[in-house]
């Protein structure tokens, strides 16, 4: 899901920012899973950002992608740059660049998440 995406990415983070980083724990949080293994769910939750943006974003009179949607779709790629990225500076042990992408990687995340979030009607939910 989603909402484990972005658990995991936190914990990468959290790895990354320890003094002696888990590079084994970290290149699984990562793992684009190819051949028969599934992507971690950071990498998983990609696709999963994309449908659930089309969903919330697109007009039942659909006239093409709205200037949201492209954004949203902007900042999904920005996180597929930055956990591609990870995946290679992790593989290289290097703390700074997955540091930085890491950052780079969460900016994009909550953009992603801003622009959604404002696609939600205050309605929904319980209100006391």
């Amino acid at each position: 899901s989603l909402d484990n995406g972005i658990k995991e990415y936190s914990q990468l983070g959290k790895i990354i920012r320890g003094s002696n980083p888990n590079w084994n724990e970290a290149a699984k949080l990562v793992d684009p899973g190819l051949d028969t293994r599934l992507p971690s769910p950071a990498v998983d939750s990609l696709l999963k950002m994309a449908l659930f943006a089309t969903q919330m974003l697109t007009s039942p009179n659909f006239t093409g992608p709205n200037r949201e949607l492209l954004v949203s779709r902007y900042y999904i790629n920005e996180c597929a740059f930055a956990l591609d990225g990870l995946a290679k500076s992790i593989d290289e042990r290097d703390v700074s660049t997955s540091l930085a992408l890491w950052e780079y990687g969460k900016d994009s995340f909550n953009s992603y998440l801003s622009i959604l979030n404002r696609s939600i009607s205050p309605k929904v939910g319980d209100k006391i």
